[in-house]
């Protein structure tokens, strides 16, 4: 799969709780901003002593990942997945957290268990759509500073942090579809250019 320029995600975390069968399913859904084990670490700490953590993301890069948390294999962590995938979602984690409750499910109770619960889940949250964008830092004189900034706004919609030292350092998200032509008005502007991560 290419990398997106557009994509749906969720504003903020979102959790729905179900008891199905005596057993209490949490589900946890929340935009992919670090490292997805630091996050399952969080929920850990947040939701201790459950049976199964089980988790699906998806990430712009088109990688997608899941795990079933010790559930047999294929009964939690694809369907968290497709409930992912089912509403076009974009970096964003979903987890499913299982306090077991006696009765065991079989492998289509499990299944539908946990896509119901992470389907629910999403329909609790506000879905945002979201631009894929490039961070650069550029340094610019205080003379030149008005200029840039508001062609920097006009011709490529940026979104735009200042610094103010000797000079000014200009931290700005740049959409990915803009990136070459954004390059190249810098290069010509002959403004010092740095690329850097998220």
């Amino acid at each position: 799969m290419s990398p997106v320029e557009k994509y749906l995600t969720v504003e903020n975390e979102e959790t729905f709780e179900v008891k199905i069968q005596r057993s209490l399913f949490i589900g946890i859904i929340k935009p992919l901003e670090t490292n997805p084990s630091d996050i399952l670490k969080g929920v850990k700490e947040n939701y201790k002593n459950a049976t199964h953590y089980c988790y699906a993301y998806r990430k712009v890069t088109g990688e997608e990942y899941f795990s079933d948390g010790g559930e047999p294999t294929g009964t939690a962590g694809i369907p968290i997945l497709n409930a992912l995938r089912e509403k076009d979602l974009y970096n964003i984690i979903g987890i499913v957290v299982r306090y077991f409750g006696g009765i065991k499910l079989g492998v289509r109770g499990l299944i539908d268990a946990y896509h119901f619960t992470m389907e629910k889940t999403i329909e609790k949250a506000k879905i945002v759509k979201k631009i894929v964008t490039v961070n650069y830092r550029i340094k610019v004189t205080y003379k030149d500073f008005p200029n840039i900034k508001r062609e920097l706004i006009k011709n490529f919609s940026c979104e735009i942090d200042e610094n103010f030292g000797e000079d000014v350092v200009l931290e700005v998200k740049v959409p990915i579809s803009l990136k070459e032509e954004f390059r190249e008005y810098i290069s010509k502007r002959g403004v010092e250019i740095e690329e850097y991560g998220e």
